[in-house]
């Protein structure tokens, strides 16, 4: 592919982002027009941090794969094209756990009304397309001719670190499809900075001492969303 059809297509990967983004902080519509929805708008602030930290997360990713892969080809094409949709119906189950855990902090106990063990495995099912997406992409990228040693040893690592999440993401859902583990299920998410932190402790990332591409501190976002909803409502 052209530097001009790559740019359009990093373009268009960008304003889906930024539209699972605007879904997942002003999804829900209306204004405050008193004070009891003004304070419930307050209340889903530090939940919808959690879901914009978790999709920039991706974000991030996709933009750093790019800068390793370069213009690409159409396998390229392919998995962003799929990592796209994926993050749009992802962005569901990802508000919901938000809206869960807003009427928490609310003191309400009815944010969400169905079936928690349905809810985390919807969102695990998400949570792990997105992730193995990512780690194919990284894979994808070492068919870059131009890497350097270096580059291709950071490349790798990544695709081992959402290959953890992948696995992680796996493991919580098949939890959350077990009658009687699916409150623990999203307990597993807890376990991923310290996985993730002791590989990239363990990992030999080439001379030039690249950094992991995903911080302990960045991966525990993903499981912060998944523990605090499950101290909402029972299963219904």
């Amino acid at each position: 592919m052209t530097s001009a059809t790559t740019g359009r297509i990093d373009n268009f990967t960008d304003a889906a982002f930024a539209f699972a983004v605007t879904l997942l902080v002003v999804g829900a519509g209306g204004s405050a027009e008193d004070s009891a929805t003004l304070e419930k708008a307050v209340a889903a602030v530090p939940s919808f941090a959690i879901g914009f930290a978790i999709i920039a997360l991706f974000w991030f990713s996709h933009v750093r794969w790019r800068k390793l892969r370069g213009d690409g080809d159409w396998r390229s094409l392919l998995l962003t094209l799929l990592l796209i949709f994926t993050v749009l119906i992802y962005i569901v189950p990802l508000r919901a756990m938000a809206t869960s855990f807003a009427a928490l902090l609310m003191g309400e106990l009815g944010g969400y009304r169905g079936n928690l063990g349905t809810l985390f495995t919807v969102y695990g099912v998400g949570f792990t397309a997105m992730s193995i997406l990512t780690a194919f992409m990284f894979l994808d990228a070492r068919r870059n001719p131009a890497l350097s040693d270096d580059e291709r040893r950071e490349t790798l690592g990544q695709a081992w670190i959402w290959g953890i999440l992948s696995a992680t993401g796996v493991g919580s859902t098949l939890m959350a499809m077990t009658p009687g583990l699916h409150g623990w299920a999203p307990f597993l998410y807890a376990t991923l900075p310290l996985s993730i932190g002791l590989f990239s402790r363990r990992y030999h990332w080439g001379s030039g001492k690249a950094a992991p591409p995903l911080a302990p501190d960045d991966v525990k976002a993903a499981g912060d969303d998944h523990r605090r909803a499950d101290k909402g409502p029972a299963a219904g």
